[in-house]
């Protein structure tokens, strides 16, 4: 074959696996699909105080919690229903 050509092969498939990399960490990055969120977390993504989580969590908010001092997580789809309420 060419030189011209395999040359030209090779920087083609560098530019696409580039092009995919970047399509990647973007799809990553705009569909964060978390399931456990901490509290911090939680509370940064539905816009509520940590007060408010925790005023929640007396009202029956479903967390889950390892130990009795371990961090404390929430699933995403029990904070939507709690909020549906």
């Amino acid at each position: 074959m060419d030189k011209k050509l395999v040359m030209y092969v090779f920087k083609q498939n560098r530019k696409l696996k580039k092009e995919i990399k970047q399509l990647r960490n973007l799809i990553n990055e705009k569909c964060n699909f978390k399931e456990l969120l901490t509290v911090k977390e939680a509370c940064e993504h539905f816009g509520f105080s940590e007060k408010t989580f925790y005023r929640y969590r007396a009202m029956g908010l479903k967390v889950v919690q390892k130990g009795r001092n371990s961090k404390i997580y929430v699933r995403v789809i029990d904070v939507e229903k709690f909020l549906n309420k």
